[in-house]
């Protein structure tokens, strides 16, 4: 037994461990192969969801499977035994980041002061380099905030990288966007003021 439950084992040796967060419209689960030591991040849809929004989860998943960048967590093939979707919607698997996400960070005591100047560097290049990355691409993220940014440690480094693309919007060559989205704290003035808005909401 593992916090009041049994976890389940599936016949690959697939193991949910815990839930990590919920995103836009799905939730995140944490997946460990007791066989490999392989661990994921499982984005499973928590809800039946309109036309609408069926639409943009169907398309977040689309952009992350398409775009690669190490700024951008990585979307993965989903193991097959897990690969029961809600709904007869599609999952996402993503490479799992342990360091969990910004807000975590900067909640902790140790942060009670601020973050470490070169911590601060680091993560607005990394961030940059993701919007930078997305623009390039005619992407707008839409949603950007502390806990659509979570933190890997690969070979001694800290890398920060975006998540959760659920109100992305992909952008024709002259189109601009409309559509009142994100987390009000964190959204650009044009979204408040209800005019027609560019990539460029993403950097103020």
């Amino acid at each position: 037994m593992e916090n009041g439950r049994q976890r389940k084992l599936s016949k690959e040796g697939w193991v949910e461990e815990r839930c990590l967060g919920t995103g836009t419209f799905g939730t995140v689960i944490l997946y460990e192969n007791k066989i490999s030591k392989e661990r994921i991040a499982l984005k499973k849809c928590r809800l039946t969801l309109n036309p609408q929004n069926e639409r943009l989860w169907r398309q977040e998943i689309e952009i992350m499977k398409r775009l690669h960048h190490p700024n951008l967590v990585s979307a993965i093939d989903v193991p097959l035994p897990l690969n029961v979707g809600v709904f007869e919607l599609p999952l996402l698997a993503m490479e799992f980041c342990s360091g969990g996400d910004l807000r975590k960070v900067l909640n902790s005591p140790e942060s009670c002061c601020g973050l470490k100047e070169k911590t601060v560097v680091k993560l607005a290049l990394d961030v940059a380099a993701a919007v930078e990355f997305l623009h390039g691409h005619r992407i707008i993220h839409r949603d950007i905030k502390p806990e659509n940014i979570v933190i890997s440690h690969a070979q001694d480094k800290v890398v920060f990288k975006i998540i959760d693309l659920g109100y992305a919007k992909q952008l024709d060559q002259e189109s601009l966007a409309t559509t009142f989205v994100g987390t009000l704290k964190y959204v650009a003035p044009e979204l408040l003021g209800k005019v027609k808005y560019t990539k460029t909401v993403s950097i103020k």
